[in-house]
């Protein structure tokens, strides 16, 4: 059962209670009585939240108190709330026996232990934090560094004589840039290199654009997470060759600088072209934009390509290519048909020749996208053994035991069907999942502010299955990690996932960059070099901590405070040049 569907169980049952009490009372007494006796026991019944809960071992750890109203509790681990008003404390104890909640409390248990920032640490790292705290709000928001400066001096006069801390501030241009540069990027980017490590497997990802004249390059990374698919920014370097060599020795310089394993490297992606498509092309539009989504990955492809060409190939059938279209062949056929039947010919022609154009691309590597799809939580071939041999066959991991494989995907496998069996919402599992492993503030935003689950847009081509109701907005990436935490140890199945879910099927996060460096790097801050811009980009990237919350991490980061408080963050950082 769901979470809703159990906390109106508890609701009706307490209601049929009540009145079978009331009836009884009704029965035995005079009419004055029974007013009394009613109206005593509906007082009496009428409970609220009391936080005297919030100490009972047995709830402290998934109960919360809803501050507008007293009659309901939250559970922060089923991320939902439900009514005390009839039940009282024993409403408590029904959700917390429910099997919704304990199938949430599997994946809450596991969640990385929230850092309790160290009480005391020095005036001195106080300062430093706060400095810290207001160039990264800085780089963030695309804030000038003579904007970040006069803020400093603002916030010292505001504050001068209430706040020893604000009084203390002297964060200029220069320490704004050494923060920026030699502190906050390089930490950044070495947790996503931490994090790469872990997973094995990653791709790389790049393109040139021209910044008046200098030529750019930013390296993405892709990789699988705990919490799904991952992209990151490792470098962005200036290089005016384009060749392939001097491309070529740039991947290289990067993956040895950041100290990666070259054998590890499951693709690398190039430039690609967008194209614009109207009228009775909207299909190909609304494809390629699915393509190019943030969380696409090498998984999704078969199903998005395969789905573009049948509505296509149905257009044909139907003799349809849009509404304007339809209005403009009827009234040509009036004046003159053989002109009507021309332009019908040309539009069926172009879809013909843009269904052969997909599949000259398509066909050479469809065999392997269809197997990847094994692995894509909307496709018919979800979680079918044979697909996943073909797919071993193909990618061929080295160190990979195919027998313990085979019985963690059957673990796996009969995990995931126990779940479909009970009617639980996925993804409201992996919702909580998800939200319980940001061991930063998880109110600090919301949901889909952080992209956890697909849009309901992306839905619209789902492959047709036998049971509808089992169509929910979930992203495979995601519902993998959540499977993996779930179960436990299953070293070979994560090491086939972190490889297929590392292939990214576009360049999109690659563009992506070049749109943040022109917001960043305006003709308003034409002072700014390349390293400075790089920073700022791997700040951007590579960090996902709200400004509200990340002073209070920082104050957790020893190493970090250290690094910021003493002269080091003034060396230069070395950059990755071609020569």
């Amino acid at each position: 059962m769901d979470g809703e569907s159990d906390d109106s169980d508890m609701s009706i049952n307490s209601v049929e209670e009540e009145q079978e009490i009331i009836s009884s009372t009704i029965s035995t007494s005079t009419p004055t009585a029974t007013t009394t006796a009613v109206n005593h026991k509906m007082k009496k019944k009428k409970g609220v939240f009391k936080k005297d809960w919030l100490n009972v071992k047995e709830y402290s750890s998934w109960l919360q108190e809803v501050k507008n109203d007293q009659t309901q509790a939250r559970c922060k681990a089923c991320l939902k709330s439900f009514s005390v008003r009839c039940d009282g404390k024993t409403a408590l104890k029904k959700h917390m026996n429910s099997d919704f909640h304990k199938t949430c409390m599997k994946s809450f248990s596991n969640k990385p232990m929230i850092v309790h920032y160290a009480p005391t640490i020095s005036e001195l790292q106080k300062v430093s934090a706060t400095e810290a705290t207001l160039v990264y709000h800085g780089v963030r928001h695309g804030h000038s560094y003579i904007s970040q400066q006069c803020t400093m001096n603002l916030v010292k006069n505001l504050f001068e004589t209430t706040s020893t801390i604000a009084k203390s501030l002297s964060c200029a241009r220069t320490k704004s840039r050494a923060i920026a540069c030699n502190v906050l990027a390089p930490y950044f980017t070495r947790q996503k290199v931490n994090e790469i490590l872990e997973a094995r497997f990653y791709s790389i990802s790049f393109d040139a654009s021209n910044k008046g004249n200098v030529k750019t390059y930013p390296f993405v990374v892709q990789y699988f997470s705990d919490i799904g698919v991952k992209r990151g920014l490792l470098d962005f370097i200036e290089d005016s060759g384009e060749t392939a060599l001097d491309i070529f020795n740039n991947t290289v310089k990067v993956i040895e600088n950041h100290q990666l394993q070259i054998q590890n490297l499951t693709s690398i992606g190039a430039d690609n072209t967008n194209v614009n498509f109207e009228n009775v092309l909207v299909d190909i539009q609304c494809a390629e934009l699915k393509l190019q989504n943030e969380h696409t990955t090498a998984v999704d492809l078969y199903r998005i390509i395969s789905h573009l060409i049948k509505k296509l190939e149905q257009r044909l059938d139907d003799h349809y290519f849009g509404n304007k279209a339809y209005m403009i062949l009827n009234s040509l056929k009036e004046s003159d048909k053989n002109k009507a039947e021309k332009l019908q010919q040309s539009f069926e022609s172009f879809i013909k020749v843009t269904i052969e154009y997909i599949n000259s691309y398509f066909d050479e590597n469809r065999n392997f996208y269809e197997k990847l799809s094994v692995f894509d939580y909307h496709s018919p071939q979800f979680l079918k053994w044979e697909y996943i041999m073909d797919v071993l066959d193909l990618i061929k991991i080295d160190d990979l035991d195919k027998d313990e494989l085979y019985n963690e995907y059957c673990e796996i496998k009969f995990m995931y069907n126990n779940l479909k069996n009970k009617n639980v919402k996925l993804n409201e599992l992996i919702k909580s999942y998800i939200l319980n492993k940001n061991a930063h503030n998880p109110q600090s935003t919301t949901y889909e502010e952080e992209n956890l689950l697909c849009n309901d847009s992306d839905n619209e081509d789902f492959l047709l299955r036998d049971n509808k109701s089992t169509y929910e907005n979930v992203r495979s990436d995601q519902l993998w990690s959540y499977l993996i935490d779930l179960k436990g140890a299953t070293p070979n199945i994560k090491k086939m996932i972190c490889y297929v879910f590392s292939i990214p099927c576009s360049n999109a996060c690659v563009e992506s960059i070049f749109s943040q460096m022109n917001h960043l790097w305006t003709n308003y801050r034409n002072r700014m070099d390349i390293q400075l811009v790089a920073a700022e980009l791997q700040i951007r990237k590579n960090s996902n901590i709200s400004c509200n919350d990340f002073y209070k991490y920082i104050t957790s980061q020893q190493d970090l405070l250290k690094a910021i408080t003493t002269n080091d963050k003034y060396e230069t950082k070395k950059r990755i040049c071609s020569q």
